[in-house]
């Protein structure tokens, strides 16, 4: 065996981690902003239910086109996907911070956001789990899983200490502001990363169809 082969799976494991904290840290950004909009729109209005409907936003994108999502995402190159996600829930974050900063939000704002991001996240999840798929040797499979499925409880954990935190010291805006910077700092680090594409082969080639066909399978 060669020395690059040797070094495949050591530099696979690091570009592994390297994602898994930079989106966990997203992660975190992003339940800090659910939060502090959580706290300023109770304070102003009273109401949970704008929450309630941004929540139903942030998920319609997956239960309408999320068979049709993994499908593309099959086609795409999955380094260019997760890039265009961050990119693109960053410029959702983007839009949510000028219309606060402008004192013009409105609730169908956050909406109009949470529906955004949602589509943009329907596309990252089949991207991140196929990519991770590649980058974990078989053996360690179960192990990496279970130390993935810790950055969700984990970011549950620590955005809300942080946001109840920072959101009396800089406000709604200035957690917002650290939620883009995280969404930033993912475009980034995935760019700089070396991701695979898996090489085509004979079951693969055997098993794809029409596109609306593997979607409509999909659903």
């Amino acid at each position: 065996m060669s020395a690059d082969h040797r070094l495949m799976p050591r530099k696979n494991l690091t570009t592994f981690f390297v994602l898994l904290v930079t989106q966990t840290v997203s992660l975190i950004g992003s339940r800090m902003t659910s939060m502090a909009m959580g706290i300023w729109i109770y304070t102003e209005t009273g109401k949970a239910a704008p929450l309630l409907l941004a929540s139903f936003f942030a998920e319609l994108p997956g239960m309408l086109v999320g068979s049709f999502a993994g499908a593309l995402v099959d086609r795409w190159p999955r380094k260019a996907v997760m890039i265009l996600s961050d990119a693109g829930q960053a410029l959702g974050s983007l839009l949510l911070l000028l219309s606060f900063a402008s004192g013009q939000f409105q609730p169908w704002h956050l909406y109009v956001v949470s529906l955004l991001q949602g589509l943009f996240g329907t596309f990252q999840g089949p991207a991140r789990d196929a990519t991770t798929t590649l980058l974990i040797p078989a053996d360690r499979r179960e192990r990496l899983n279970a130390v993935i499925e810790l950055s969700f409880p984990l970011a549950s954990t620590i955005a809300p200490v942080l946001a109840g935190l920072l959101y009396g010291l800089i406000g709604v805006t200035g957690v917002i502001l650290i939620d883009l910077g995280t969404f930033l700092l993912a475009v980034l680090v995935v760019a700089g990363q070396s991701i695979p594409q898996p090489p085509p082969s004979e079951e693969g080639a055997e098993g794809r169809g029409q596109f609306l066909s593997e979607a409509l399978g999909g659903l």
